[in-house]
Parts: structure tokens; sequence; C-alpha cells
């Protein structure tokens, strides 16, 4: 795993982060990472309650929509689960199911970003504050605040970041001034995010990648027990393709970090008898699975490869009733194969025109270096 650091330092806001050495996306293999240099500053980090009145000792942050909202407390509510991704010969198929939260949490949020990119939204997703008219739900504004991110004309490449970047910042942003009401000391893992973005799409010249965006957070006591919290500028990991050489597979990712992988690939592998029964269900299933468990996905036809994980993740979670899933045809854009069951309300961002030379599914900006 390579890493780049920035020039800043521990004092400035902006920068900072420890990523931990606990893996928790599948399948293992060098991932790419472009993130700051923490190595001065790493620090522990405790409770996920977002509550300044009680502290929760357990081992996975709750769902913190749970809590009561005391003594004009921000409240935040988890989304917690695994998601799955596989990268096959015309489209990017992404499919999501919860688990790993406490009673209250909402499985990981997919949606479209754009009609060229898809989005999943893990962590602390749904705020509430005590002055706030509405909740804020960070997947209803990803959609406006990834647009307006890239609206603008397009300039020259080196100076320009990339898209994914783009809407990092964007993200950032949004999310910035949500935590800077939190005052009591959160239980976090160090390698654990406070918020996890994944997107996927198409490059031109490239093909498809996946990208996770980490929003880490830094906290410092004020003496009393109260506690000033800072984010982080996300960290940049790339999660597909894979290095050179190693297998284009299943891409999995979960949240929390604890929360048990479904080792799709591995379990094919095996020969599981689960899996094996619904592989051979159809010819074209069949031939599909068979390609993907050889590291060869890209060769895989869509619709026979969306059948299986339709059946397989579910059988494999124990869990029949909460799957979604979503496909980013390569030519068509986003498409719903399994929508969920509560559709995302609208955001309070107002999304902005479009510039005539945006970039589109069909120009792509420079990828994070």
């Amino acid at each position: 795993m390579a890493f780049l650091s920035s020039h800043s330092n521990c004092d400035n806001v902006e920068v900072g982060l420890y990523l931990g050495p606990t893996k928790r996306i599948q399948p293992a293999k060098p991932m790419r990472v472009i993130l700051p240099d923490l190595s001065r500053c790493a620090s522990r980090f405790y409770l996920l309650a977002l509550t300044i009145g009680s502290l929760l000792t357990v081992a996975f942050p709750s769902a913190l929509g749970a809590q009561e909202n005391r003594n004009g407390e921000i409240v935040a509510n988890l989304a917690a689960g695994r998601v799955v991704f596989c990268v096959t010969r015309d489209s990017i198929i992404v499919a999501a199911v919860a688990g790993g939260g406490e009673v209250g949490s909402r499985q990981p949020a997919v949606l479209p970003v754009g009609p060229g990119r898809i989005g999943v939204l893990l962590g602390a997703i749904d705020w509430t504050a005590p002055d706030a008219g509405k909740a804020t739900r960070l997947d209803s504004e990803l959609p406006a605040v990834a647009s307006n991110a890239l609206r603008r004309p397009t300039q020259k490449a080196t100076d320009q970041a990339s898209e994914i970047e783009a809407i990092g910042v964007g993200m950032l942003e949004e999310i910035r001034p949500l935590v800077d009401q939190i005052h009591h000391k959160l239980d976090l893992p160090p390698e654990e995010p406070l918020v996890e973005l994944l997107l996927a799409d198409y490059v031109q010249d490239y093909g498809p990648e996946i990208w996770s965006l980490q929003y880490h957070v830094r906290q410092q006591d004020l003496g009393k027990d109260y506690w000033q919290t800072r984010l982080l500028r996300p960290a940049y990991v790339q999660l597909y393709p894979p290095e050179k050489g190693q297998p284009r597979t299943f891409v999995e990712a979960g949240y929390p970090a604890n929360v048990p992988q479904l080792r799709l690939a591995d379990r094919l592998a095996r020969h599981d008898p689960q899996l094996d029964r619904i592989a051979n269900s159809s010819r074209d299933v069949s031939e599909s699975v068979a390609s993907i468990a050889a590291g060869n996905s890209i060769k895989a036809l869509s619709s026979p490869s969306a059948d299986f994980m339709r059946a397989a993740i579910p059988l494999a979670v124990g869990d029949q009733t909460n799957l979604v899933m979503a496909l980013l045809d390569m030519n068509r854009g986003f498409q719903w194969l399994l929508a969920p069951q509560e559709p995302i309300p609208p955001g309070r961002i107002q999304q902005q025109p479009t510039e005539p030379d945006a970039p589109s599914l069909r120009k792509r900006g420079p990828r994070p270096q």
C-alpha cells in the first residue's frame, strides 16, 4: 500500500490521517492510497455516540439515532453493512445489505451520483441538530454536492483536480459544519472513518474504477471534558482496478471495520455447496461465475452476474429482505436492479446549472494522482 504525504503539518485543521493495519476491503490486494501524513499526530478516538450527556461502552459505535437528543446535542444515525462490487464486461454492479449495526442503524445508502456514477455512503450519514429545521441526510445532499463541485468549466489538466477529488472536497464542506458540533470524546478505531463514500464510474481512455473516500476526525481536549472535533481532508483509496497481475473479481467493503466480510470469491474458490448450486442454475450464470472465480470478471456478462449476486448475497448474509442492487452500464448509465424500499428524499442543496463543457460520462477529468 502506497502512502503519499502532503506538505501540511499537524496544526492544519484540514490535514491528518492514520490508516491502521486492519484490512476490511476484500479481496486483499495492494491498494493505491492518497492521504496526508499523520505520523506525528495519530491519536485514539472515543465513542461515536455524538451525544455529550452519555458515553456508550460498546465495541461498535451504535446507531446514534437511537440516542436521545438531550441538552442541545447533535445526533447522528449510522449506515452499516456490507457492499459488494463486480466489474463485468460492460457494467459495474453494486449490491448492499444491512448488518453490523445496532437497532436503528440504516443499510448502506446506494444512489446515483449523476447519470454516470454510483455512490454508496457508509457511517454517520443522518444528522439531527436541535436548532435545525430538519435532519441533514448526506445521501440526499450528495447528488447536488457532486453536481455543484463539477459544474465549473474544465481547465488545464495539470491544474485541475480530478472529479473524484472535487466530489471529495464538496462532501468535506458539507460534513464539516456537522462535525464541528461534536464536543464529546468519540470512540472510533484509528483506521475507521466517521463517514465513508464509495464511488464507481468509467473514465475515458482508462476504464472502470472504484474509489473509497474516507473522512476521519481529530479531537482536542479543551478542558472539563469539552472536546473540539475537526474533520480531516478525505483519504482517497483506490479499490479497483487491482494491481497488475492481481485477480479481477468481487470487491467488498463494509462498515464498521469489524463487520464480517462475505468473501464471495473465497467461497467460490472453495466450491461452497450453497454458492455452487446458484452458480450452476443456468449455463449463462455458470459461465459468468466461472469467469469471476478465475479472476476475469471483465469477461463475465452483466445479467447473469447480477442474477448470481441477487441470489448469493442474501444467502450468505442470512437475510432475504434488505438487499439493494444497482448497475452502471458503460453506455446507458445508472439503472436500479433492486431499488430501496424507501426512496431517498430530495436534499436542501440546490443543484446549479451544468456548464456546457462540464465533464460527463463520456468526458472525464484526470484521475487523482
